[in-house]
């Protein structure tokens, strides 16, 4: 019989029970995939599940690296990394994750401070690896798939002001159009100039108590054949560094991670060159 006849019995009673509760998970995930960031009342409201369950059910997704609750004091959870090894052809993974992760494995080694590395995504930068899990100065273990503004944060004004002008302005208009608070800075035109033109005049990228109180870090840009397509920062807290003395510390070192990142993007299979070429901001 060829499969193609093949009809199944359908008053044949399935052999084992439903799991309730793996399809009301996977219910969680379309809606944080369908609708962005929710609270946990949000989620019960979408869901129809009441709180406790969903709850759980978060506990579980994030145990297993699918969901995160939001950055810092934030209350919101979205979706991590994690749920792209659900979506098909991921074998190949992408650039950021196969390159990245060991660049920052070795520049934990010389610096001790976590380490960022970041893209932008459309609406910030998005943490896509981090060493903080593994850093014995963080104070925040869970990074991966944070999201921070472009404009007060050192991995978006290192991806920004190193970026070339028709960059720059599509990304302007993303921010100018958006309703994130952090974003409305971008409407100033007088201050978005000054602040490309000192963060290159410095060499790199800064920002003391903005995206949390106590936390500066300072970032680089990691370019491809010419294109800003990531930026990696270093950490710290303001009370132990100011970022002058940091860059002086360890600026060389963090520049030979960028170094050494595009040496292995320029050397990359064509999966990853195609992924990179196919970025458009």
């Amino acid at each position: 019989m060829d499969r193609d006849d093949y009809k199944p019995n359908e008053s044949k009673p399935a052999p084992y029970k439903p799991v309730r509760a793996l399809s009301r998970g996977l219910a969680l995930l379309q809606i944080l995939n369908r609708e962005g960031p929710l609270s946990v009342q949000g989620l019960s409201n979408s869901s129809g599940l009441n709180r406790t369950t969903v709850y759980r059910l978060l506990e579980t997704l994030e145990r297993d690296g699918f969901v995160q609750s939001g950055a810092l004091s934030s209350s919101l959870w979205h979706l991590k990394i994690g749920v792209k090894s659900l979506s098909e052809g991921y074998d190949h993974r992408d650039w950021v994750t196969q390159l990245g992760a060991p660049v920052l494995g070795k520049l934990l080694k010389k610096v001790i401070w976590p380490t960022d590395l970041a893209a932008f995504d459309g609406r910030g930068m998005l943490i896509r690896e981090t060493t903080h899990k593994f850093s014995p100065l963080s104070n925040h273990r869970s990074m991966v798939g944070v999201r921070w503004p472009v404009l007060s944060s050192s991995l978006g004004r290192a991806f920004f002001c190193y970026s070339d002008e028709k960059t720059r302005a599509s990304i302007l208009r993303v921010l100018k159009a958006s309703n994130d608070p952090a974003d409305r800075v971008a409407k100033d035109q007088t201050h978005v100039a000054n602040l490309v033109r000192v963060t290159r005049e410095r060499g790199y990228a800064q920002s003391v108590d903005e995206t949390a109180q106590g936390i500066s870090s300072i970032a680089r840009p990691v370019f491809y054949r010419g294109q800003v397509v990531a930026s990696i920062n270093m950490v710290f807290f303001s009370s132990a560094l100011s970022p002058k003395v940091a860059a002086d510390k360890h600026l060389s070192d963090i520049n030979q991670a960028v170094a050494e990142l595009e040496e292995n993007l320029l050397d990359s299979s064509d999966v990853f060159k195609q992924q990179l070429e196919d970025q458009a901001y």
